[in-house]
């Protein structure tokens, strides 16, 4: 799924009622996204509490314009995932490209008692151990949330990618101001990449927000962007 042009735009972090407060809250927040520069759509992500330690994170994207032949149908996107304090474990992901073809679709189950990731992946089987730190395309973004509000962001993961593992670090990339629709927002930058790729992912994240990202960028391997995200509107329950 992440090699989906519009599909990999879906790096969004959890909002939360407060600044400093140490547990998610539910709430659906819209994106705007650009595809070289080009209006190319929208993305609704929510995140629903379940039970007990149970969560749910679920993206749509819905392609714009000529960027309608790229991507016909909804991509969606979902996590059923587990949080205890700074642990995050996946249970389930889903991802499907909207046709009906499943050369890019995803459905894997992580059995934390056999710590074993079990599935299909784009017509890969898969079937592979599995440690704390493992994820799919969405619960990654609520564990490092999870770091952030516990002051500690987390500096790697590692990522279900068909049958192997990617790993992706963290560093801190500084820190802005910008004006968004929810009004002037300092924000702290994050830069995700995988080892081995000059490609990378920058996110701005406000603080009063929860560490939401207000801005995401993809940059290619000559820092170039190739897709940008900005944040239309946010509602909480």
């Amino acid at each position: 799924m992440k090699r989906l042009a519009l599909c990999c735009l879906l790096l969004v972090l959890p909002a939360l009622h407060a600044a400093g407060a140490d547990e998610l809250q539910p709430f659906t927040v819209r994106y705007a996204w650009t595809l070289k520069g080009l209006s190319a759509g929208t993305s609704t992500v929510m995140l629903k509490h379940l039970d007990g330690e149970r969560w749910s994170y679920a993206s749509r994207s819905v392609a714009r314009g000529l960027f309608r032949l790229i991507a016909s149908g909804d991509i969606v996107q979902d996590s059923t995932l587990r949080v205890t304090g700074n642990l995050v474990l996946p249970e389930h992901y889903r991802g499907d490209d909207g046709t009906s073809a499943t050369s890019r679709d995803v459905q894997v189950n992580f059995d934390w008692q056999a710590r074993r990731v079990r599935g299909i992946y784009e017509d890969v089987p898969v079937d592979m151990p599995i440690e704390p730190g493992v994820h799919d395309d969405m619960s990654v973004q609520v564990a490092l949330m999870q770091g952030l509000l516990h002051g500690a962001a987390p500096t790697g993961f590692r990522l279900v990618d068909r049958n192997i593992l990617k790993e992706y670090a963290y560093t801190s990339a500084g820190s802005a101001d910008l004006e968004t629709p929810l009004g002037r927002q300092h924000t702290v930058i994050y830069r995700s990449q995988r080892i081995g790729s000059k490609s990378s992912t920058l996110f701005w994240c406000a603080p009063s927000l929860g560490y939401l990202p207000i801005k995401v960028e993809r940059h290619d391997g000559n820092d170039k962007v190739e897709w940008a995200m900005t944040i239309e509107a946010l509602t909480r329950p």
